[in-house]
């Protein structure tokens, strides 16, 4: 194309060239163009003045690669943008585009919830990109939880209708906020002084972060009655959770069995596959659901009672197949520390 044709031609984008963008030879420093400039007749007198040097400088053979837009095509950054509005929720804010890239961003504390089904199905169509962090993760107003992006430098504007069914009824990227649920906690051991700090300023610690309000912590003994009185206490607060710490769920014997039964209260699962948090248990008082945890499981953050903390804490309810599915990744080594709610809570074993 010769310099007089871009005089009336609006629509061109800078495609491949000979390197990733276009050298300043005439300065030997910077760049005329980068990969996927739009060249506008708005910048003509620029563009014409970039071309002129590149004409003067270029060394001989230099190729300089254009794009012409048509009717029904955008550029790689409208289509980014388009994609990132399509697939994100009311929970997450934009930034960008830098190279089609715009990444959504947690506009609230909440609940990371990401449709994987149709998230695939996305990114089964053709030059579609849209990459996350994981589903069900606690997440902080002004976390990076996900980018979209398209692959060409021009991009038609009909494979963006075909994103358009897939995220039509519910966005497939969403943070959800938390509930200010009201939470009782039952501890069914004897701590001593220093301990027993340390535990109280973790729970305060955690469901502050949710925004919780703490009904209390109490002691339970080691006997059914015990147990039945401090379910029914927190019951008749209107708790939405009750925290059941300690007990040895393992053991058919344990007291808070025949507590439950008492209180004609099933448990919906007993056992997590999950390394540590094995011994999670769950159950549902009517509309009040209560997690049974090791005694660990307030003093760490990288326990599967937090993870499932959270979801209840953005009005989930749990269901034991949900619990099932914790297994693929359920492994927590200190790797996976990332996935768990920010608190900035030291781990108690560190």
């Amino acid at each position: 194309m010769r310099i007089e044709q871009l005089k009336a031609n609006p629509s061109l984008v800078l495609g491949k060239v000979s390197a990733t963008n276009v050298p300043d030879f005439g300065r030997g420093k910077g760049y005329l163009f980068r990969k996927g400039d739009l060249l506008s007749l708005a910048d003509r007198s620029e563009v014409l003045a970039k071309l002129a040097l590149l004409v003067e400088h270029a060394p001989p053979g230099y190729t300089l690669h254009l794009i012409e837009m048509t009717e029904g095509e955008v550029s790689e950054d409208d289509a980014g943008m388009r994609l990132a509005r399509l697939v994100g929720g009311p929970g997450v804010d934009y930034s960008g585009p830098v190279e089609s890239r715009v990444n959504l961003v947690s506009n609230r504390r909440g609940l990371l919830r990401i449709d994987l089904d149709r998230l695939n199905h996305l990114n089964e169509l053709p030059g579609i990109a849209v990459f996350t962090l994981y589903d069900a993760m606690a997440v902080n107003a002004g976390t990076e939880v996900a980018g979209a992006k398209v692959i060409p430098l021009v991009f038609p504007l009909s494979l963006l209708t075909q994103v358009e069914p897939l995220t039509r009824d519910k966005p497939v990227i969403d943070v959800i906020p938390f509930k200010r649920l009201k939470v009782g906690v039952i501890v069914r051991e004897q701590l001593a002084p220093e301990p027993q700090a340390r535990f109280m300023e973790a729970v305060k610690h955690k469901l502050d972060w949710f925004g919780a309000d703490l009904l209390g912590v109490t002691v339970a003994e080691n006997d059914p009655r015990s147990l039945v009185e401090r379910f029914s206490e927190f019951k008749a607060q209107k708790a939405d959770l009750i925290l059941h710490v300690g007990g040895h769920a393992s053991d058919p014997l344990d007291p808070v069995f025949p507590a439950l039964d008492q209180l004609n209260i099933q448990m919906d699962r007993l056992g997590a596959p999950a390394h540590p948090g094995t011994l999670f248990w769950l159950a549902y008082w009517q509309n009040t659901a209560i997690f049974g945890l090791a005694s660990c499981g307030m003093f760490s953050r990288t326990t599967l009672g937090d993870l499932f903390l959270s979801r209840l804490m953005a009005g989930e309810h749990l269901t034991s197949a949900a619990i099932a599915r914790v297994g693929y990744g359920g492994l927590f080594t200190r790797e996976m520390a990332f996935r768990f709610p920010p608190y900035g809570l030291k781990n108690h074993d560190d």
